[in-house]
Parts: C-alpha cells; structure tokens; sequence
C-alpha cells in the first residue's frame, strides 16, 4: 500500500471509529448499517485505541491489600464498580442491570 492509500484508509477508518462511537450502536451494527467488514472494523479500532493509549511494556503483577468488612448491610450497598486504566469508572453495577453494562463497556472500549 502506497503512503497515499495508507493515509486514505487512515483517515477513513478514523471517520468511521469516531461515528461509530457518537452512535450508541455495538460494533456489529454500525457495520452492517455502513456495510463494513467487522474485521477491518476492529483492526482499525485497535489500531486507534493503541495509538491513543501508551502501552506498558511490563505490566506489573503483584498483590493488593484488602479489607473485609465484618458486617455488610447488603441493602444499603451501591453495587459493583469497575475502574478503567483511563480513569473511567462505572459503579452501581447490579444483577438488573448487567444488559445496560455490557453495552457501555462495549462502547468504552
């Protein structure tokens, strides 16, 4: 592929990764909306994401300190939370609504 092409895909595939995301829709049906070939779809989406985020080349290991509670009231507790390497954080996180969960990951990834 010649530089020209390359920055012609480029830019493409970045139009599509930045609708896509202002859509709401899953990768799947954004897609066949656009009809694009999903595997090109997230070569490029990760392409993107690796370009933005910088990439630890060690990842570290190791072991965090826990405390448990001795007593929870399990009704008065706000759910799971997740916490992104972005600082994107979702809490509240329940059994009812692990469908609306699913979504937002996807859209966050």
């Amino acid at each position: 592929m010649t530089s020209t092409e390359n920055n012609t895909a480029h830019d493409f595939w970045h139009l599509h990764i930045m609708q896509w995301q202002a859509s709401g829709l899953s990768q799947a049906s954004y897609c066949r909306q656009q009809a694009l070939l999903t595997h090109q779809f997230s070569y490029w989406k990760r392409k993107f994401l690796a370009d933005r985020e910088p990439v630890d080349p060690e990842p570290k290991a190791g072991f965090a300190r826990v405390q448990v509670a001795t007593h929870v009231d399990t009704l008065s507790l706000p759910g799971l939370s997740l916490s992104f390497r972005d600082g994107t954080r979702l809490t509240g996180i329940a059994q009812n609504n692990m469908a609306l969960i699913k979504q937002l990951i996807e859209v966050l990834r």
